[in-house]
């Protein structure tokens, strides 16, 4: 199984990273394969509501959002590590998953499957 851990802490040192570490370890132990892309190394703009993607297209800004969306779409598993900032998801995982909507579908597309061959 191909997991990609989406990792939203800014703090490289801090309880949130040492536990996707550790997931990430136990994973590969496993058999697994898995990989954490760390989101405070890319450059990733929040979406502006443009709507250039009609929900299902090419995003109109240039940013390393494709790096994520690749991966994304090729994983069997999704996992999201961060931190609670008053009692939601860190700004950095939170811009990540706003962008999500220019390949929504897909995303879908894939759970549905993923559900589909676990019947």
């Amino acid at each position: 199984m191909k997991i990609i851990v989406l990792m939203g802490s800014p703090n490289k040192e801090g309880s949130t990273n040492i536990l996707a570490e550790s997931f990430s370890r136990g994973a590969k132990e496993a058999g697994h394969e898995v990989e954490i892309l760390k989101l405070e190394d890319l450059n990733i703009n929040p979406c502006t509501g443009c709507l250039h993607c009609g929900y299902e297209g090419p995003c109109s800004q240039n940013d390393d959002n494709p790096i994520i969306k690749n991966a994304l779409l090729d994983a069997d598993m999704i996992v999201l590590a961060t931190p609670l900032y008053y009692y939601g998801m860190s700004a950095q995982l939170k811009t990540v998953v706003d962008r999500f909507c220019s390949y929504n579908s897909r995303l879908n597309r894939l759970l549905y499957i993923s559900q589909e061959k676990r019947r």
